[in-house]
């Protein structure tokens, strides 16, 4: 704990509270890359932050390319929201992108972050160069009882509407306490809690009824995913799904939980390492590489 009582967290890049017109105020970290290399933009998960979601990546990435990390609508210290929905964090992206005068870049989403990801390519195909979907998929619904408790979601995100504000953040601080638990860190959960609970309904409905699977064949750029084998959040025959729409994408696996993008961090960097290289962000040559020898067959595909 600092001296103030907050929660102490693992040291970041630097970053500022950036205004995108006509859309909201959101707070925006950045790690400078090697000189003319490029822009990775980071999207985080469901619930969560980019400083939590993507902590670890910040330094190992920038040895190879300028970061840029923000928040998503009702998450974090992203804009405000009254209707969270995919649509508009897609267009905050390129907003983001545009605020900082940044032309083209690289999107690598996480989980919910993936399905924004995917729509920010469909939107401005000509400035994302590349993607690296990790733990996610062209659709989120499954079957049996995941797509019968997800069919809930919309019904509970209205519900939830009707219900007193203070009552809503009640409630999501116990669910956090209660599922999250304190073993992910004080820090952590201070992150989590940061988000606006109705935010976190309607993007459950929006991952409710994603589905790239008409179109993210016929997007340009090299796509790349990072496989969590044995996930029990986004599972192994969802991330196939992925794999199998996209002819020529690029996958790499590793045995790690949805959590393990931060709890086994070297396992992920050895993936998305080579993710990145797979869509134009290779290693500098002057930076020391962490990369893992390459995977079997069985771990990757090209």
């Amino acid at each position: 704990m600092s001296s103030s009582g907050a929660p102490i967290g693992p040291s970041l890049p630097p970053g500022e509270f950036v205004d995108l017109p006509e859309r909201g105020r959101l707070f925006v970290r950045r790690a400078a890359g090697p000189p003319d290399s490029p822009t990775v933009m980071l999207l985080h998960g469901w619930t969560v932050t980019a400083d939590l979601n993507w902590y670890p990546a910040f330094e190992p990435i920038s040895q190879r390319a300028s970061v840029v990390a923000f928040d998503h609508r009702g998450h974090g210290q992203g804009v405000p929201t009254r209707r969270f929905r995919f649509a508009d964090c897609a267009a905050d992206v390129l907003a983001v992108a545009d605020a900082l005068g940044i032309g083209r870049f690289v999107c690598a989403g996480y989980s919910m972050g993936g399905a924004i990801a995917q729509l920010a390519a469909r939107a401005a195909p000509e400035r994302v160069t590349g993607l690296v979907l990790g733990a996610t998929s062209t659709s989120f619904r499954g079957r049996g009882l995941r797509a019968v408790r997800f069919s809930l979601l919309p019904v509970v995100a209205a519900a939830s509407r009707l219900t007193p504000v203070k009552l809503r953040y009640w409630g999501w601080e116990q669910t956090v306490f209660n599922v999250i638990g304190t073993n992910i860190g004080r820090w952590a959960q201070t992150e989590v809690l940061k988000g606006d609970p109705q935010a976190m309904l309607d993007a459950g409905t929006e991952l409710f009824n994603f589905d790239s699977s008409p179109w993210i064949a016929e997007l340009p750029m090299p796509i790349a995913q990072v496989r969590t084998v044995g996930d029990k959040v986004v599972p192994d025959y969802l991330q196939q799904e992925l794999a199998d729409a996209v002819a020529g994408i690029s996958v790499y696996s590793y045995r790690g939980g949805h959590a393990s993008v931060v709890t086994d961090f070297d396992s992920f960097w050895d993936c998305l390492s080579k993710a990145l290289d797979a869509v134009g962000v290779p290693a500098s040559p002057d930076s020391e590489s962490s990369v893992a020898p390459d995977p079997s067959p069985s771990e990757a595909t090209r």
